[in-house]
């Protein structure tokens, strides 16, 4: 189904309701759902919350305090969405996967495809939004830092996660969109000969956000923030810093990417970290002008 259809199945959060349904979320703000903005967060949720101690209410209350409108989820194992959705009394998608879309608005249309690792879509205010997750193995951060490869050898291995975006690319067809996610590589915008120290002394166009790139999208944390020198923005990771005693590469690896028509970013921003954050991943947040 190309994105240029609207479909019907619509799924929600089990115990939404009617009055919830068109209030959006008991308890917001009505300016958090304004006709003409949307705040997208993507959050991979460390095995559905399930590493850190009340993991799912922890994951709730930062989707809360970050005044999202629709979170992409990555790693939302189990029942994870749904106790999640619950707990805001959100809209959400029920894949069986480790992606996930949850939305304090109502969903106008919704789709999902094994293309990508699997990837979810839905469609508020017009706007189609997905939730992707990358392959996670052959990480390029490790070629560079760990094993010293040479530049064809770190290509070659991204070669899965850049067949992957551009599923997602085909899949996603022409229309205005947003696709948010955990892509497990870090960015052709980031590894940079101004980054080069950060960066294991290495200068590389990772392919698989070049390849969002080249098809127009956005990168709405480096358009917010352009100088990847001195805002890098990194996501990987508030928790690993050491791995087998040499210190952990740290790399910007969560994004969320947009494309078309009017939609613009007005401003993005790393999210959480710190004491009782339940990811290994920071969270984005950005918003978006429809």
């Amino acid at each position: 189904m190309t994105k240029t259809q609207t479909p019907t199945r619509v799924r929600r959060a089990a115990g939404l309701t009617l009055a919830a349904a068109l209030l959006g979320l008991a308890g917001s703000s009505p300016s958090a759902s304004a006709a003409d903005t949307l705040t997208v967060m993507t959050f991979n949720t460390w095995h559905g919350g399930s590493q850190v101690s009340d993991g799912i209410n922890k994951i709730a209350q930062q989707i809360t305090a970050a005044d999202a409108d629709v979170v992409a989820l990555q790693e939302s194992e189990g029942d994870s969405t749904k106790q999640i959705a619950a707990k805001l009394g959100w809209h959400a998608t029920d894949t069986g996967t480790d992606v996930d879309i949850i939305s304090r608005l109502p969903f106008e249309g919704e789709d999902w495809t094994d293309g990508g690792a699997g990837t979810v879509a839905v469609k508020i205010k017009g706007v189609w939004i997905y939730s992707a997750h990358l392959d996670y193995t052959k990480y390029g951060p490790y070629n560079a830092c760990f094993d010293n490869d040479s530049y064809e050898t770190i290509y070659a291995d991204e070669a899965n996660r850049k067949k992957q975006a551009q599923e997602i690319l085909d899949w996603s067809g022409t229309s205005p969109a947003i696709v948010a996610g955990d892509l497990n590589t870090p960015s052709h915008l980031d590894w940079t000969a101004d980054t080069k120290a950060a960066h294991c002394n290495s200068v590389v166009e990772w392919p698989a956000t070049k390849v969002f790139s080249d098809a127009g999208y956005n990168d709405s944390y480096r358009k917010a923030h352009p100088d990847e020198a001195g805002t890098p923005g990194n996501t990987w990771s508030p928790v690993v810093k050491e791995n087998e005693g040499r210190p952990e590469p740290q790399d910007r690896i969560d994004f969320i990417l947009y494309r078309g028509g009017a939609v613009d970013t007005t401003g993005s921003r790393t999210w959480g970290g710190g004491s009782g954050w339940p990811s290994d991943h920071l969270a984005v947040v950005s918003t978006f002008s429809l």
